[in-house]
C-alpha cells in the first residue's frame, strides 16, 4: 500500500530492538535455591504486546470493510493487575477500600454514610459524657470510708526506719571471703557440682546456647517469586516501538507486558475497561496465550469509528461492552451494590466533605425533623461517576481476529491496514525470576511503608491497596 512501510522493514527494526534490549539487561545477583541452576529455564514467560493504529481517512477509505462485523467477549477471562489503576481508584474514592482480586478483578468496599454519621454522634456523646464525669471529679463515699490515721490508711506497710535485717543463712555465701575489686562477685557465681545445669539445657535443641549468642548467623531470607499477570512496561519492544512511531503515522494505542507462571490456565485476558469507564473507548479487545509444544497468540481487537466511509443512514448493532472489572460491595454486609446506590453514597460523601469544610460538626449533617440525611441531588458533572455509558457513541467498528504461532525471541506481526498488532515473548531463567521477585518485594515494602506513614499522619487516609484478606476470600 502506498505510504506504508513494508512488514519486512518493521520486523527487522523490532528484532534489533529485542536483541539490544536483551543484551543491555544486567542481572543483579540474588539468592537462588541450591537445587536450581540460575541459568536454567524456569518456565516463567515474559510476554509483550503492542497495538498501533493508523485510521487516516485515506487508509480506511482504501479498503472495503465488512458492514456488519460481529464479536463478543469470552465468558471465562481474567485481567492484568494494574498498580496505577488501583492507586488512582484509592485517590478517587478515599472512603472506599480497594482490593485486588487474584483474577485481576477489583472489589471496592464502600461504607454506608448513615453509619459514619451515627458513629460520629456516638463518639460525640461519649466525649461529652467523659467531659462531664471529669468535671464532676471522683465519686467520694461517706465519712466512714475515709481513713483517719496513718495506720488505718496502710496497715500492711511497715515502718522503713528500722527494717528487719535479711537473714545471713538466706545467702549461699562461699567459704572463701569475697575478693576486692571488679571480681568481687565471682565467688558467688561459682556453682557447685550438685547445682550444675543439665547438659540438655545447653543443647541447641533446647534453644539456649550460653556464650554462643553472638556466633549465630541470621537466617538467609528465602527468595521470592514475582507477581504474575501484573502490568509491566515493555522492554523487548520498547526501542523498536519508539523508532517506529517516530518515523511512521501509526499511533501507539496499547503497549503492555506481563509475566506468566508455568502451568497456569490459558484464560483470555481482557485489555479494555469499557464496562467500567464513563466514556466508551475506541479500542476494545482481548488476547489469549496458549502454551504447549508451540506457543500461540490469539488476538481479538476492534476499532470503533464514525463510519465516514459508509452511507449516511447506515446503522449497526453496537459491540458488547467488556465485562466489568470493578465490583462494588457494602463494607459491612459485603453484598453487591447497584450503581445507583453507589452513586448516591458518593454524592453524600462529597456533601459531607463540604459540610465539614464549612466548619460544621458532622453530627449536624442530618435533618433534625426526620433524623435522616437531607435529599441530595446528584451533580450533573460528577467526577466520581463510574457508570459505563448507556449508548454506543460510534457507528461502525473494524475488527481483527487471528491466531498465530510465535517462537521464542521472534516478533509476530499481525499485518492489517488499520490495526497493527505486535507480540513477542521469552522464557526467563531462574536467576531472572528471583531477581524480578526481589524487586517486586522491595517495591511492595516501600509502598507499604509510604502508605503507613500517610496513615499515621492522617487517620482518615483510606486503607492501603492489598490482596484479598483471609476473611474476605469468599467474595467471589
Amino acid at each position: 500500500m502506498k505510504g506504508q512501510q513494508s512488514p519486512k522493514w518493521l520486523l527487522s527494526l523490532l528484532m534489533v530492538s529485542c536483541v539490544v534490549t536483551a543484551q543491555d539487561a544486567a542481572l543483579i545477583p540474588v539468592n537462588v535455591p541450591e537445587s536450581l541452576d540460575p541459568n536454567e529455564g524456569s518456565g516463567w514467560l515474559r510476554i509483550e504486546l503492542a497495538v498501533l493504529v493508523d485510521d487516516r481517512t485515506e487508509v480506511i477509505a482504501s479498503e472495503a470493510w465488512p458492514p456488519y462485523p460481529a464479536t463478543q467477549y469470552p465468558n471465562s477471562h481474567r485481567r492484568l493487575e494494574d498498580a496505577q489503576l488501583l492507586t488512582a481508584l484509592s485517590g478517587q474514592y478515599p472512603q472506599t477500600e480497594v482490593i485486588a482480586e487474584p483474577d485481576g478483578s477489583i472489589t471496592l468496599l464502600i461504607p454506608d454514610p448513615q453509619q459514619i454519621v451515627a458513629k460520629a454522634k456516638a463518639d460525640a456523646l461519649a466525649a461529652k459524657q467523659q467531659e462531664l464525669t471529669k468535671n464532676m471529679g471522683p465519686t467520694m463515699g461517706g465519712r466512714d470510708d475515709i481513713p483517719t490515721t496513718a495506720d488505718e490508711a496502710s496497715p500492711a506497710v511497715k515502718s522503713v526506719e528500722n527494717p528487719e535485717p535479711i537473714a545471713l543463712e538466706m545467702i549461699n555465701a562461699p567459704d572463701r571471703p569475697a575478693n576486692a575489686g571488679a571480681e568481687w562477685l565471682s565467688p558467688f557465681n561459682e556453682t557447685s557440682p550438685a547445682e550444675a545445669p543439665d547438659d540438655s539445657a545447653l543443647s541447641p535443641e533446647a534453644g539456649l546456647v550460653f556464650g554462643m549468642e553472638d556466633t549465630v548467623e541470621p537466617a538467609t531470607p528465602l527468595p521470592v517469586l514475582p507477581n504474575g499477570f501484573t502490568v509491566r512496561p515493555v522492554q523487548l519492544l520498547s526501542e523498536g516501538l519508539r523508532q517506529l512511531t517516530r518515523s511512521n503515522p501509526d499511533r501507539l494505542e496499547l503497549s503492555t507486558a506481563w509475566l506468566q507462571a508455568p502451568e497456569v490456565a490459558n484464560l483470555p485476558i481482557v485489555l479494555d475497561n469499557s464496562g467500567d469507564e464513563p466514556e466508551w473507548p475506541q479500542l476494545q479487545g482481548f488476547v489469549q496465550i496458549r502454551t504447549g509444544d508451540t506457543l500461540k497468540v490469539g488476538v481479538n481487537f476492534w476499532w470503533n469509528t464514525q463510519a465516514s466511509y459508509l452511507p449516511e443512514g447506515f446503522y449497526m448493532t453496537a459491540p458488547p461492552m467488556a465485562p466489568p472489572q470493578r465490583l462494588w460491595r457494602d463494607q459491612t454486609s459485603l453484598l453487591p451494590l447497584p450503581s445507583t446506590t453507589v452513586a448516591k453514597r458518593q454524592t453524600t460523601f462529597k456533601a459531607i466533605e463540604t459540610h465539614i469544610a464549612a466548619g460544621l460538626p458532622l453530627i449536624e449533617f442530618v435533618d433534625p425533623t426526620t433524623g435522616f440525611f437531607r435529599e441530595l441531588a446528584p451533580e450533573t458533572n460528577d467526577l466520581n461517576n463510574f457508570s459505563p455509558p448507556e449508548t454506543w457513541p460510534w457507528r461502525h467498528f473494524i475488527h481483527v481476529a487471528d491466531t498465530r504461532s510465535v517462537s521464542e525471541g521472534s516478533i509476530r506481526y499481525f499485518d492489517h491496514p488499520v490495526l497493527k498488532i505486535i507480540a513477542t515473548w521469552q522464557e526467563l531463567t531462574w536467576g531472572e525470576v528471583y531477581q524480578i521477585g526481589a524487586e517486586d518485594h522491595e517495591r511492595e515494602e516501600l509502598e507499604a511503608a509510604i502508605q503507613e506513614a500517610k496513615s499515621a499522619a492522617d487517620d482518615s487516609t483510606p486503607p492501603p491497596v492489598s490482596q484479598v484478606p483471609p476473611d474476605k476470600q469468599s467474595l467471589r
